[in-house]
């Protein structure tokens, strides 16, 4: 067993109130071997990837933070959808299974198998929790699995086992010395705070700042990673200009241009599995600029994070339960989130099949609508759009406005919409 780390913990906890499970998808050429048999080659390689031979366990009374567990991969977690799918229905189906959320105390990921699409293809999914990683340790446990020939690891030494009765005691033997480094760093952090020039307060939230409801509208367009890159930018900074000019339209607002949540990595930091913090980033302005600063997390939001980390569990475990998702706030970081990774090279195989493209899709929350995804792999780069009927009906209009604008903005050539690239 391993204690969780007090980020890891709150992604987990906070799992409970907002859904966060990520969905990173492959496509695949059709593999020569059926479905099933695939499906128990993946069961085989999974308990070869240490981080998928894991869940969560709790603490009794929540007295601690959770641990990482060991738990073999089954054949339940690998479910194959058997059908002959169009890549517009195989989204849809999607859509409708992310309303299907894990319990990582039970079961930390699960994978879905589509095919054929569109005749020739196989599409893999891999529904994970977020506690056991960000987007880019996700994406590498993804490449562990499906790496053709992948580089053998030793076992690491595990303590077997399950929290009970004596990590129960142990936690609140830890409450005391716990409450007093946090009271002793939220201190620490209000001083620095108040020293320093106040942040900006966000911006007001917009119609794409509603609860989404149960249902789910995926859709995307795939683009060569060469034709992206504007003025010697990266790809990340091409669609985000694309992002701003498709919004600008699709919401008719002449004014400037709009401000986005961007997920932003940081160094990995010890066991530590979720390395990231999100900053607003204002289209309008220079975007290479923003995302750089963002780069560099200012020393205040360092101490005012150990301040949070020095919590004891069971007060932050209580926090969480009294946090009221459906509460419309006041401001928002950005009016729609963006989040952007390069999963590498395209050398990844699904029984011998060669992979094509990946996808991600962002999840939502009561307060965002609409999410992108920025997604690379190889020389293509999908861009993917999430959201819901209540919020974005006409997403295929939009769809088609982001499409016409990668185009215009970049002089790039999207392959056909929404589908596979040729």
């Amino acid at each position: 067993m391993q204690r969780m780390e007090p980020v890891d913990a709150r992604v987990h906890w906070m799992a409970s109130r907002i859904a966060s499970d990520q969905f990173l998808l492959y496509v695949f050429d059709l593999p020569d071997v059926p479905l099933d048999d695939v499906a128990e080659m993946l069961v085989l390689r999974a308990s070869r990837v240490p981080d998928l031979t894991l869940r969560i366990g709790e603490v009794p009374g929540n007295l601690d933070r959770p641990y990482w567990v060991d738990a073999r991969p089954d054949a339940g977690q690998v479910r194959v959808h058997r059908s002959p799918w169009t890549w517009q229905g195989c989204l849809d189906r999607l859509g409708e299974l992310m309303a299907d959320h894990l319990d990582a105390t039970r079961s930390a990921w699960r994978i879905h198998l589509f095919g054929p699409v569109d005749d020739e293809h196989c599409v893999l999914v891999l529904q994970i929790a977020h506690a056991v990683g960000d987007g880019r340790r996700t994406s590498s446990i993804a490449r562990e699995l499906l790496t053709p020939d992948p580089a053998p690891r030793p076992d690491a030494p595990r303590e077997r086992g399950v929290p009970g009765i004596a990590t129960a005691a142990l936690g609140l033997t830890r409450f005391p010395f716990a409450l007093a480094d946090n009271v002793f760093r939220g201190i620490a952090a209000a001083r620095m705070a108040s020293s320093r020039t106040a942040p900006s307060s966000g911006v007001a939230p917009g119609v794409l700042n509603r609860p989404p409801g149960p249902d789910r509208l995926l859709r995307t367009v795939t683009v060569g990673r060469a034709d992206l890159p504007a003025g010697g930018h990266s790809v990340t900074v091409a669609v985000l200009q694309a992002i701003s000019t498709a919004l600008r339209a699709y919401l008719g607002d002449p004014g400037p241009s709009p401000v986005v949540e961007l997920t932003i990595g940081e160094t990995p930091n010890g066991a530590c599995r979720n390395n990231f913090h999100n900053t607003g980033i204002d289209l309008s302005a220079d975007i290479v600029e923003q995302i750089r600063r963002a780069r560099v997390v200012d020393p205040g939001h360092r101490a005012a994070r150990r301040a949070e980390d020095a919590t004891p569990a069971p007060l932050t475990r209580w926090g969480i339960a009294l946090f009221d998702p459906m509460r419309p706030p006041t401001t928002m970081t950005g009016i729609t989130v963006v989040s952007s990774v390069d999963r590498g090279p395209a050398d990844l195989e699904l029984a011998g099949a060669p992979v094509r493209f990946t996808a991600g899709f962002p999840a939502l929350s009561p307060a965002q609508g609409l999410t992108h995804g920025i997604h690379g792999l190889g020389d293509t780069v999908t861009i993917s759009v999430t959201t819901s009927p209540q919020i974005c009906p006409d997403v295929d209009r939009y769809l088609a406005l982001l499409t016409d604008a990668l185009s215009a903005t970049n002089d790039a050539a999207p392959t056909e919409t929404g589908a596979r690239p040729r």
